[in-house]
């Protein structure tokens, strides 16, 4: 058995009932090559990285699908050109047999937001572990080391200035 992914990228203005013809158009064309779908699900609409067709977003379409004989793919990609809904597809071999996986929108939510704790942790974890306690007490104490010399040098001339200025006053009075 071989295992597919197809990728493909659908118009973004359409709504959810034309969505739903689309795939189901390429879900009726696929059992028509004798290919059998494992999954198939919107991933979402997301911005592409390059205008297609003037678009800056499409809706993003997953199918995973198997095989015994490769023979029909290229058709089916002919057949993934030709449908004016579509803007772009991919479609790659996998090496193994992808899981089947629900469609849930709270799960999906509930992931997101357990990804971007994920990450928020991960991001802050590693600034915490970059510097050990050590360097930098003794970067903080260099500067302001620094900062004291430089501030008590001017201290020390201006008092000297003064005296002397007064002394040449007190020459000049007598």
């Amino acid at each position: 058995m071989r295992y597919y992914e197809s990728l493909y990228i659908v118009n973004p203005n359409y709504e959810q009932g034309k969505l739903d013809e689309v795939m189901k158009t390429v879900s009726e064309t696929i059992s028509g090559f004798g290919f059998n779908p494992i999954n198939h699900f919107v991933w979402g609409k997301k911005r592409l990285a390059y205008n297609i067709q003037e678009h800056k977003y499409g809706s993003y379409v997953l199918l995973h699908f198997e095989t015994e004989s490769p023979e029909n793919i290229d058709s089916f990609e002919r057949f993934m050109v030709l449908q004016k809904s579509i803007l772009r597809n991919q479609t790659v071999v996998l090496d193994e047999k992808p899981n089947k996986q629900s469609e849930k929108v709270s799960s999906n939510e509930e992931d997101k937001k357990d990804l971007t704790k994920e990450s928020a942790e991960k991001t802050t974890k590693p600034l915490k572990e970059d510097k050990p306690e050590n360097t930098e007490d003794s970067e903080m104490k260099e500067p302001e080391e620094e900062a004291l010399e430089v501030e008590s040098e001017p201290e020390e001339e201006a008092p000297e200035n003064d005296q002397s200025d007064k002394g040449k006053e007190n020459e000049e009075t007598e």
